[in-house]
């Protein structure tokens, strides 16, 4: 049998998309809870929770950003040809 390379559709990978976005989100919600209780219980603001949170924050912003440039440059360039 030939090794044939699967690929997904459009309505998978908006399902796959949807989910780990919700993944996301609770992930978000649930280290913002556990840092509000370690804050409240401890007097410390800055605990291994809110760093993962704080990181997976940022790197979400940045990668989206560069995303975006991505494909607006490459809308661009579409354009002008």
């Amino acid at each position: 049998m030939k090794n044939k390379r699967w690929k997904a559709d459009e309505m998978e990978i908006a399902i796959n998309l949807k989910a780990m976005r919700c993944g996301w989100v609770f992930l978000i919600l649930s280290l913002s809870a556990w840092c509000l209780v370690d804050a409240i219980s401890t007097g410390e603001f800055l605990t291994v929770p809110f760093v993962l949170e704080g990181v997976s924050v940022i790197l979400f912003f940045i990668v989206k950003l560069v995303m975006t440039n991505r494909m607006i440059k490459q809308e661009n360039d579409d354009d002008e040809e």
